[in-house]
């Protein structure tokens, strides 16, 4: 959707997305930062700062795997003051400042050694990429050696990440790629306790690290689930959404073919699908379940339901997911959550509001399992404006909510309370700031995913300090093709 520019006062003002795109590459360059340990640890975060006159600064961060995988992650932040600068290289570990050409060269470079196996930067890229220089001849080239001992190198936390990869990598570079799965991928370096006890005491000056009450314990005791999968498609339907080479995504002559079935045949096997498999993982994964590789049969299963399902059994069947726990969830979604659920939930819970806040009030779920719902409540004011007010009143319930039982903390934690307000913020809900400020008064918001009651406070009033937020994408060959393109396969 083109996004215009906003008059006031006669005066016109570009969204942060116009102003990245015209305005950024004008400003002064700042500090950079730079991980220390990033030739050590193969990963790290490179931060570019561009001044204002008057004495704000914004930011560009990107995370870089130079192993193998360039730019995983970016971001922006538009017109901070510098004590917030500091708190961001603060609150990222082992950071050191850099020259402007050695921050350039490390993205940069990290994202040619990635391409050179078919893996291009990650999305968010595609705007970030307006806090740098243009990567042209007029920056020094600094030569820095990407992957391990000169090879692509893989390094992930599951098998199913590792097979989002794979065959790009295999495709471009040949059957011999290494990788590894790693669970520590982002453990600390051993450090000296002297380090460690000054670390220490600067995170307890820092309110951004500070803790406000233990998380939510997960305690949900699931349903007995279907043992035996009974179908009434045919035998293609299950073939085709089991197989591996359709993991990440479905390519759109086979949508076709399954939405030229009745939907409600679709719509009925698919629930039965979801049901099952849950049923085989709930409890951890089979050593066989993936033998012949990760099938993603859940995940594809959620997307088609946005297409095909109903507001009663189907967005049942997709808030049981959601019940499960955060290692179900990592092992089936990873970081792709957003991406299956959102435009699901909004597609089937738009006109079930009430099932949806009974979802968050129930007890001894996953925090972030059970966030889920909160970014597709927010799409129906962004899609539907005219029911902007009846979102907002949702979100007050939400918050009056919270504001109870944060000290119990087994429906509503520190860190969900905190992550809620960034949807909030997208809503500029200005209206529920008298609610906000009781829930911070609770001193149970974990400031770590918000910021403090100011910060939430300034964002909320004032547009222009954050991102203008996006409409999801509704349409299932649009949904299909998001995730080819964010997944690179």
């Amino acid at each position: 959707m083109a996004q215009k520019k906003k008059k006031q006062g006669g005066q016109q003002f570009l969204s942060p997305e116009q102003y990245l795109k015209q305005k950024a590459r004008t400003l002064e360059i700042g500090k950079c930062y730079i991980s220390e340990d990033i030739e050590e640890c193969g990963e790290g975060a490179v931060f570019v700062t561009r001044l204002h006159t008057g004495g704000k600064v914004s930011i560009g961060f990107y995370l870089v795997d130079i192993y193998c995988l360039g730019v995983i992650d970016s971001g922006y932040r538009l017109r901070m003051e510098e004590e917030e600068v500091q708190e961001l290289v603060f609150y990222r570990h082992k950071m050191r400042e850099c020259s402007y050409e050695e921050a350039h060269n490390w993205i940069y470079g990290a994202i040619a050694f990635a391409e050179e196996g078919g893996i291009m930067p990650d999305k968010s890229f595609l705007l970030t990429q307006y806090m740098l220089e243009e990567d042209t001849d007029d920056i020094p080239l600094i030569e820095y050696e990407f992957g391990k001992d000169g090879q692509h190198f893989l390094v992930c936390h599951t098998m199913q990440e590792a097979n989002r990869y794979l065959p790009t990598l295999r495709a471009n570079l040949g059957n011999d790629v290494e990788f590894v799965i790693e669970d520590g991928k982002y453990d600390m370096p051993d450090l000296d306790e002297e380090t460690i006890m000054e670390r220490l005491a600067n995170i307890e000056d820092n309110p951004l690290f500070k803790t406000y009450g233990p998380n939510t314990e997960y305690t949900y005791q699931h349903p007995k689930y279907p043992e035996k999968l009974e179908l009434t498609t045919p035998d293609w339907f299950y073939e085709e959404l089991h197989s591996p080479k359709n993991s990440v995504y479905l390519k759109e002559n086979l949508v076709n073919r399954i939405l030229q079935l009745p939907y409600d045949l679709v719509r009925e096997n698919l629930e039965r699908i979801i049901l099952y498999h849950i049923g085989l993982t709930c409890e951890g994964i089979p050593d066989d379940y993936e033998k012949d590789g990760f099938t993603g049969i859940i995940g594809n299963s959620v997307m088609l339901l946005g297409e095909v399902g109903n507001a009663d059994s189907s967005l049942d069947v997709v808030l049981e997911l959601l019940r499960q726990n955060s290692n179900f969830y990592e092992n089936h979604f990873g970081d792709a959550g957003n991406q299956y659920f959102t435009p699901t939930i909004y597609l089937l819970g738009q006109n079930r509001l009430n099932k949806l806040m009974n979802f968050v009030k129930e007890e001894g779920l996953d925090t972030f399992s059970k966030y889920r719902v909160f970014p597709a409540v927010t799409q129906i004011a962004l899609h539907q404006p005219s029911r902007r007010d009846t979102i907002i009143e949702w979100y007050r319930e939400v918050i009056r909510f919270a504001t109870k039982k944060l000290p119990d903390t087994q429906w509503f934690d520190n860190v969900l309370a905190g992550m809620i307000l960034h949807d909030v913020i997208d809503l500029q809900a200005s209206e529920l700031l008298p609610d906000i400020k009781k829930m911070f008064d609770t001193g149970l918001v974990d400031l770590g995913s918000c910021g403090d009651y100011a910060k939430v406070c300034r964002f909320i009033v004032d547009p222009r300090h954050a991102g203008r937020p996006e409409e999801c994408i509704l349409d299932i060959y649009e949904r299909f093709a998001d995730m080819k393109r964010t997944w690179g396969k």
